[in-house]
């Protein structure tokens, strides 16, 4: 039920709460003790025969706690300032002076002055005993106020005792102002209202809890959005800028996360010896995980490509060093193409990856092609099969895509598929990289409609040019 209150119950936000509401309590009482030490004051300079010493004693006591609340407000500023805390046996300590204050101007008004000890006894100033324990529920601690209500209480039983046992002869007064168990029920009331008080103080710390719990969560989310732009921000920056100039050839990439971070990426270099190496990789799930997976993935591809001129060794490296450095609940599926322009030739190894759809000019048919391996981290030393070696002729097209395309399906279940990936592949053989990318993506959307994107998306096309 309290859920929310329980996890922010010992946090640096309910402290810090607790203290501004114990600062606001302490400024009320300032002000109140101010107000009633002028009123003493002035009492002093407009003499009175009946009330003989009682408004030196009263401003004595009253200027007495203005320095105590004086020093309290301090002490809590201080601990708002530097993130601590104020003792508790501190708290305690005041509760029980602020409590029994009343009682003590009530006992010097009783004792000093000539004013009937019964008619003050519920005179309004008894209505102070109520203000302190009210105030006691900015504590926001129930103990705290219940303490307040019995120490009030009890401060007046005890004066009520006094007055009964040092001015019984004016117990006549008694009778006549008001019956005797008024005055006890007035003690009763006070405790009561402690009780009261504590249930109330119960009920906003719940609720300060609830809020601070609201808001930490709030904050926290916000956070992980900024931090989640951010990577998105490294993470598409780490894409391709422009497609580079190949001769006789054109490519073209594109990816869209599910979430503002993905665990697909693309990549390409352009080699010193005119030969152009790209690649595509999925890892498995998307999110934060997959993105740093992806680029750990993509930094040991471009080092593996520089450190060795064979596809193989190069995939077998980067599968080693994926397999020592990722989860064993992350694997990554993943192609590299090993292009040279001058001879038309591609060699091409998948790991795990596909489908891979080749469209045919020759034939006008898009043909797939197989992996020709596991995915990437799943095993240390697994021997990949030998690349594959593919003559492009004029106008053939490689299409390289994630499962984002094809798995994405509305909401009957029915995905968008293979047959209809392949279908718009023919549709648009004639047209540019870039176009057929624009294409695809456009009849997915199509068939998904509103349907949420489950899966990231990521396309890479390689055409070689038309005689």
């Amino acid at each position: 039920m309290f859920g929310p209150a329980t996890i922010v119950a010992d946090s640096a936000s309910l402290n810090e709460a607790r203290l501004r509401s114990e600062r606001f309590r302490i400024l009320v009482l300032l002000g109140l003790f101010i107000a009633l030490s002028i009123l003493a004051a002035l009492r002093l300079v407009i003499p009175n025969p009946w009330q003989g010493d009682a408004p030196q004693l009263a401003l004595i006591v009253l200027l007495i706690m203005v320095a105590l609340e004086a020093g309290m407000l301090r002490q809590v500023r201080c601990a708002i300032a530097r993130g601590k805390t104020v003792p508790r046996g501190l708290w305690f300590a005041m509760t029980i002076i602020e409590s029994a204050l009343p009682a003590a101007i009530l006992l010097i008004i009783i004792d000093f002055t000539a004013l009937s000890p019964y008619l003050m006894l519920l005179s309004p100033f008894t209505f102070v005993f109520f203000l302190v324990t009210i105030l006691s529920t900015l504590h926001l601690d129930p103990q705290l106020s219940r303490a307040s209500g019995v120490i009030g209480g009890v401060s007046y039983a005890g004066l009520l005792i006094h007055v009964l046992v040092e001015h019984h002869h004016d117990a006549a007064d008694l009778e006549f102002i008001h019956p005797q168990p008024m005055y006890w029920f007035a003690a009763f009331l006070i405790i009561v209202g402690g009780f009261l008080a504590a249930f109330v103080a119960k009920q906003l710390r719940i609720h300060v809890e609830a809020a601070l719990h609201e808001q930490e969560m709030r904050q926290a989310k916000e956070q992980m959005e900024h931090d989640l732009e951010i990577a998105r921000t490294i993470q598409q920056g780490l894409l391709p800028e422009h497609p580079p100039e190949i001769e006789g050839f054109s490519i073209a990439g594109w990816s869209r996360p599910a979430d503002q971070t993905g665990g697909d990426y693309y990549d390409w270099i352009s080699l010193e010896n005119g030969q152009f190496v790209f690649s595509l990789a999925d890892v498995t799930g998307h999110g934060i995980g997959p993105a740093i997976v992806t680029a750990v993935c993509r930094a040991y591809a471009r080092a593996s490509v520089g450190a060795d001129h064979e596809l193989h060794a190069v995939i077998t490296r980067i599968n080693t060093m994926l397999y020592e450095d990722t989860p064993s609940d992350r694997f990554i599926t993943f192609v590299l193409g090993w292009l040279t322009p001058e001879e038309h030739m591609l060699n091409m190894l998948s790991a795990g990856h596909g489908p891979i759809l080749m469209y045919e000019s020759g034939t006008r048919s898009v043909r797939h092609i197989r992996a020709q391996g596991i995915p990437l981290g799943m095993l240390p030393d697994y021997e990949f099969e030998q690349p594959l070696r593919i003559a492009m002729e004029p106008g053939d097209t490689l299409i390289l895509v994630s499962d984002g395309f094809f798995e994405w399906a509305i909401e009957g279940g029915e995905q968008y598929g293979v047959d209809r990936l392949e279908a718009a592949i023919l549709d648009s053989a004639h047209r540019t990289p870039a176009e057929i990318i624009e294409h695809l993506e456009s009849s997915v959307s199509e068939f998904v409609g509103s349907t949420p994107q489950p899966d990231d998306m990521t396309a890479v096309i390689l055409q070689r040019h038309r005689s």
